[in-house]
């Protein structure tokens, strides 16, 4: 625990997932392999920040990585803090720097639509790499929700109907941060200035 009481440790799904569903925008925790950290300040939980695979499986081919090689950071889900988001995210990253050896990079991105624009990252100095190509997502009594979501959902239960969905292309802002820093030659063609 440090000064200002932050505490950052493993957590369990259950307390990750409590956070994603009162904290996080997307009320959705993500699939596939994750690793959890848990947030306390002053003994009081205060939420989650999550790296896991993502739901690009060509993430890593932006530094010639394997996938084992990167992570996404995909999800800060936090309550009301004292503490700087950009000093726990901080944190995460040096104990996963520290128990993942193999992982070399952590990309994450900014979704415009909730008027992110990645500032913790660049209070972080992550590397910014432009706008992603686009997705399309689907949005329905103000929520939005992943397409793999919703075409999962579309073929497993014959009564959900797709076309109650809006459909919306998205873009969002891509950045990267390395934990080998000889990789940023490989990045000299991509990388932009930040967005203000």
């Amino acid at each position: 625990m440090d000064k200002k009481g932050l505490f950052i440790d493993y957590c369990s799904y259950e307390a990750s997932k409590y956070a994603v569903m009162n904290y996080h925008y997307s009320k959705a925790i993500p699939s596939g392999k994750l690793v959890r950290f848990g947030v306390w300040e002053d003994g009081t939980f205060i939420g989650s920040v999550i790296f896991g695979s993502g739901a690009n499986p060509n993430m890593s081919k932006i530094v010639d990585l394997t996938p084992y090689e990167v992570c996404e950071l995909v999800r800060v889900a936090l309550n009301k803090h004292n503490n700087p988001v950009s000093k726990i995210v901080a944190f995460c990253l040096k104990k996963l720097n520290k128990d993942f050896p193999n992982i070399k990079a952590v990309i994450s991105y900014a979704d415009p639509m909730q008027n992110h624009k990645g500032k913790i990252y660049q209070a972080m100095n992550w590397i910014y790499l432009g706008e992603t190509a686009g997705a399309i997502h689907f949005k329905k009594d103000g929520r939005f929700y992943h397409s793999r979501t919703v075409n999962q959902k579309n073929r497993e239960d014959e009564n959900f109907d797709r076309n109650e969905f809006e459909r919306i292309k998205t873009k969002k802002y891509k950045y990267i941060y390395l934990f080998d820093k000889k990789l940023k030659e490989k990045l000299n063609d991509k990388i932009q200035g930040y967005i203000a």
